[in-house]
């Protein structure tokens, strides 16, 4: 599955380099409409990041992506700044097909098993997003502001455990700078359990990318800067995947 996605700051249209704010590079696209753009162009799903929640969840960009999200018939996925059962279901409740759990499932395993309790694993995509060091694969928190001590296994296999099935995982180190993506991330979790369906995201940059995702069978492939860019199109991205 390919899934455009689109990083939300300050109520505009943003990529960061590496997941730094100070990078933040703005672009004068309408957040609704460029949203309906992605639809028509075919994408089964969508994914929207809440920058400003990540950063200070008192600051949540909450009516900006709801009322861009009101035209959509396609599910969308939003993550950014959701520390509560009642973010969760305020995001549900607004239409969400999922929602994305990234510093909270890493530092609060416990509380963010009672939400996939009570409102069911299908409703979840855990981010683990990580910084590769001398130990392995480290998940890092708070707008990747903070590196957890967790092991990104020891995360998988929790989170497995509690019916998740999706999971969205990003190499840091890849985040926004169309270098590639992190092959070798995404092969290490397949050999780790290959009933788990990650999305790949980040350094996505040609569709030979897009064509060796595929065929390592991941789950879907995230794009942000390539389609905001005009690298390709989405049309050309599907029909990337869907031919490898």
């Amino acid at each position: 599955m390919i899934i455009p996605a689109l990083d939300v700051l300050e109520n505009n249209i943003v990529r960061l380099y590496q997941g730094k704010y100070e990078t933040a590079q703005f672009y004068p696209f309408n957040l609704a409409e460029r949203l309906l753009e992605y639809q028509n162009a075919g994408a089964a799903k969508l994914h929207l990041v809440d920058l400003e929640g990540a950063r200070d969840p008192s600051k949540k960009q909450w009516r900006t992506i709801q009322a861009a999200t009101k035209a959509l018939t396609v599910p969308f996925q939003v993550g950014g700044g959701i520390r509560s059962i009642e973010d969760v279901k305020q995001w549900l409740e607004a239409g969400a097909a999922q929602v994305v759990i990234g510093s909270m499932a890493v530092e609060k395993q416990q509380e963010v098993a009672a939400w996939i309790k009570e409102c069911g694993a299908d409703r979840f995509v855990i981010a683990l997003d990580v910084n590769k060091t001398q130990n392995g694969w480290a998940p890092a928190t708070h707008g990747w502001l903070n590196n957890a001590e967790s092991d990104l296994f020891e995360l998988l296999d929790f989170y497995a455990g509690q019916g998740i099935v999706d999971y969205l995982c990003t190499d840091i180190s890849k985040d926004g700078t169309m270098t590639g993506p992190s092959f070798s991330l995404y092969e290490d979790i397949t050999n780790h359990n290959s009933a788990l369906k990650v999305q790949a995201s980040g350094g996505v940059s040609s569709l030979d990318d897009i064509k060796r995702l595929a065929k390592q069978q991941v789950g879907g492939v995230i794009l942000g800067k390539s389609l905001l860019e005009g690298v390709f199109t989405v049309e050309d991205a599907l029909a990337c995947y869907q031919n490898a």
